[in-house]
């Protein structure tokens, strides 16, 4: 029980991009807290169904239902009980769902049908954590160690590497590579972090590593997961 939580909290602690797990512990009950105000009895059972136990008897499960279908709540009832701001209540939210999706695809497909259209993409992992300024992960970057380096490559396409760096070889053709390194830039501005770009006679490889720490960080996986997307768009014509 006390593995199902530790791996629970450590995969909110890194989607949502913070630095201790405790704060991710404290972060999944607010999110849930707030999710369950917008199901009935019978659907709050099954989310629980779904959570570790520490987590789950931490839980208010007796919340008032709102029901009001809107994502703007379900974030600010988060940001009021963790004691965040609206924007940063918003990445708790898709980092603790997402996790939930990770563990439990049942669970998480049975609550999209259950909660209002509008929450769908709230079950998306959020794309490279909390805004840089707010970030715990970009103001302290800490090296993953051998376990969550492992996870964290299982969520990437194409990704390998050590703690040191991590790479990921991208076959496009050639009148593909401007659209998608443009796209991967302003993911690097966006986040204030930066890829290293080898362009090879058929293909870009880019590596990432935390300088500052001389190792592999959240700010990497974050950056990896904007690449990602960028490959997936440009491939398809985007």
């Amino acid at each position: 029980m006390v593995e199902q939580y530790r791996t629970f909290v450590d995969g909110v602690r890194r989607r949502a991009g913070l630095a201790e797990s405790e704060e991710a512990g404290r972060a999944a009950v607010a999110v849930i807290e707030a999710v369950a105000g917008h199901l009935d009895g019978v659907d709050r059972a099954q989310l629980a169904t779904a959570l570790p136990a520490a987590v789950r008897e931490s839980v208010h499960w007796d919340v008032p239902e709102q029901r009001t279908g809107q994502q703007a709540d379900l974030v600010a009832e988060t940001a009021r009980t963790a004691d965040v701001a609206p924007e940063n209540a918003r990445y708790l939210v898709q980092a603790v769902l997402s996790e939930i999706s990770a563990e439990d695809r049942a669970v998480a497909d049975t609550l999209r049908h259950r909660l209002p259209d509008e929450f769908a993409e709230m079950f998306t992992a959020p794309g490279g954590g909390p805004p840089p300024d707010r970030s715990s992960a970009a103001t302290h970057p800490r090296p993953f160690d051998d376990d969550e380096l492992r996870r964290a490559l299982a969520e990437l396409d194409g990704w390998s590497g050590t703690r040191e760096r991590i790479s990921r070889e991208v076959f496009l053709p050639r009148d593909r590579w401007r659209p998608l390194l443009n796209q991967v830039e302003r993911a690097q501005a966006e986040l204030s972090h930066h890829a290293s770009v080898e362009e090879r006679p058929e293909s870009l490889v880019f590596s990432l590593r935390t300088r500052s720490v001389d190792s592999v960080t959240e700010l990497d996986l974050a950056l990896a997961r904007q690449v990602d997307d960028a490959v997936g768009s440009v491939g398809s014509g985007g």
